[in-house]
């Protein structure tokens, strides 16, 4: 569309370029012929008004010797005026006849013209009727047209008065425009027809006799009224311009053909664009030639993508007759199928796991459910029969059993935990030979706080444990739970025998087997808190040392930073929940 645009363009600057220069002609022909019919026009009133046309004309002739040089003066007077219509002259033609019936005239005509010829002209019986002195007729050339090449003529008929009612001869002056036409034209620099038009719509002349003008245009020419301008004929191609005649209400126009000067438009243009349509149409076919290497197989690629899939990715693309990026991306493919289906495998082997493990975890059930009701009806028995110790105990060992069944919670509030942690301690006072004691420091603020089930109860049989196992003296256990910054800091401290001798202690013993409760307790930390909880053991100052600062040997739990060698204490940092 853009080069169609293009070629219009250039079509319409060659156009605009004809049409100026071949439009400068035309109006330098409109004024050469209304100049010519100005002075035509000018030399009928010089002879009216000249007393030496009418002294020749009105005084008689006395014999033959005196008529032929009278003849001779006047021809040449008119052959003078004549040529002052330069360089028009040779298409003018004066002829003047007196009341006497003698012609005068300024070309040599075929045959003797007889006075008749003029004064009967009806030219002048149209002038009488309409009390005019002159008149433009177009007529026959008559006898008049020794060097026209046409049968028709302008004349200017005129009746002599000089001033007076009566007249004293009659002119005619003829103009052979088909001649000027073509001979004034024909220096012309752009080459193209004229043509004369009357009011009719008739073609007076033209330049040119194999020129045509369409009945069309000269029918819309015709009824053209005001101002003209120029046209363009797609039809033949060719380019008109159109100029009103002066008081003749003739049209002058010009046409200019497209095909003499660059060839038929037409014919150039449906060649252009037979070639442009060659050129894209092999355009398409390389383009669909080219992309068809690419989408053939990257739609062959996609159905064996799809079938791969709904296979669940044990099919494999077929790497044959493929090649560069589709045969990368294939491959690609393959790999990845590959690793998919191994994963599966690994997710399905992982569901059989977790399905082996709940059942397992479901027969093991069955047996703490066991043990608890049989430790119920023991209690109501032991308090049938009066025996508080053991109903008590069986009680505390309930709340425990209960709780460890509950494997849905993993956090508890602090409060249900130091309860728990209480009847642990009860079963163990009762259980254990050496005596201790356990203080509970609780900020009321820290009353429902989240901690995990079971953690503080593990901290403090292993106090029990390793720490009281070989104490001569009076055990003690202090469990405190504060703020420290952001976090929740639980410290459970205890006045045994210290983390080094129970160290020799547990190499001296036969036990190979290393404890799982502070492992167990803290990977489930590092699962619940993501990091953000921790546990520690260090060594800790007497209890009866008071230089040292609660807060403070808190805080240095946190870091693992040691004190004195005496007893030991287990910090328990978690994210303030």
């Amino acid at each position: 569309m853009l080069q169609i645009r293009n070629y219009s363009q250039i079509e319409s600057i060659i156009r605009q370029k004809i049409n100026a220069q071949t439009g400068l002609q035309v109006e330098q022909v409109k004024e050469n012929f209304n100049l010519l019919h100005t002075n035509l026009l000018r030399a009928a009133f010089e002879i009216e008004n000249n007393h030496q046309f009418y002294d020749w004309l009105t005084e008689p002739v006395n014999d033959e010797t005196e008529g032929d040089t009278k003849k001779r003066e006047i021809e040449t007077e008119l052959a003078y005026i004549n040529s002052r219509s330069m360089p028009n002259s040779v298409f003018v033609y004066f002829a003047l006849v007196d009341l006497s019936g003698r012609v005068y005239t300024s070309y040599n005509p075929l045959q003797p013209l007889q006075a008749a010829s003029v004064t009967k002209d009806p030219g002048f019986a149209m002038m009488a009727e309409n009390g005019e002195s002159f008149i433009w007729l177009d007529e026959e050339m008559g006898d008049i047209g020794v060097s026209s090449h046409s049968e028709r003529q302008l004349a200017l008929l005129s009746v002599l008065r000089n001033g007076s009612d009566e007249p004293f001869g009659f002119l005619r002056i003829s103009f052979d425009y088909d001649s000027w036409l073509k001979s004034i034209v024909r220096d012309f620099s752009v080459l193209q027809n004229y043509f004369i038009l009357d009011a009719e719509g008739n073609v007076l002349s033209r330049t040119r006799s194999s020129a045509v003008l369409d009945p069309e245009w000269i029918e819309r020419l015709r009824q053209q009224r005001g101002q003209l301008k120029d046209y363009f004929d797609r039809g033949s191609n060719t380019l008109l311009n159109v100029q009103q005649l002066t008081d003749m209400n003739w049209k002058l126009v010009s046409q200019f053909p497209f095909d003499s000067y660059i060839g038929d438009i037409n014919e150039m243009n449906r060649r252009y664009l037979t070639t442009f349509t060659l050129l894209i149409g092999l355009f398409v076919v390389v383009t669909f030639v080219i992309l068809s290497r690419m989408t053939r197989p990257l739609q062959l690629l996609q159905r064996k993508m799809e079938k791969s899939v709904s296979s669940h990715f044990r099919d494999r693309i077929q790497l044959n007759r493929m090649d560069g990026e589709v045969l990368a991306l294939a491959m690609s493919f393959n790999r990845m199928a590959s690793d998919i289906q191994a994963l599966i495998a690994k997710l399905k082997l992982e569901e059989k796991q977790k399905e082996a493990m709940h059942f397992q975890m479901l027969l093991t059930q069955m047996n703490p459910h066991f043990l608890l009701n049989t430790l119920n009806m023991v209690k109501w028995q032991a308090v049938r029969s009066g025996q508080d110790d053991i109903a008590e105990t069986c009680l505390n060992l309930g709340k425990l059993l209960e709780n460890s069944l509950n494997t849905n919670v993993d956090l508890i509030f602090a409060k249900d935990e130091l309860e728990l942690v209480r009847a642990y301690v009860q079963i163990m006072q009762k259980r254990w030979r050496y005596p201790f004691d356990v203080i509970y420091e609780l900020e009321p603020a820290l009353t429902y706080v989240l901690v995990p089930k079971l953690s503080l109860q593990l901290l403090v049989e292993n106090c029990i444990h390793h720490g009281f196992s070989k104490l001569t003296d009076q055990g003690r256990i202090e469990i405190r739970m504060r703020i420290v910054g952001r976090e929740l800091c639980i410290e459970i401290r205890d006045n045994g025998v210290g983390l080094k001798r129970a160290e020799e202690m547990k190499r001296l013993s036969k036990r190979k087997r290393d404890g799982i409760g502070l492992n167990n307790l803290r990977e489930r930390l590092r699962l619940l808190y993501k990091g953000g909880g921790a546990l520690y053991a260090r060594r800790t100052v007497p209890w009866d040392d008071r230089s040292v600062d609660d807060s403070a040997a808190c805080l240095e739990s946190l870091y693992g930073r040691s004190g004195p060698a005496c007893g030991k204490s287990f910090s328990l940092k978690t994210k303030f929940l």
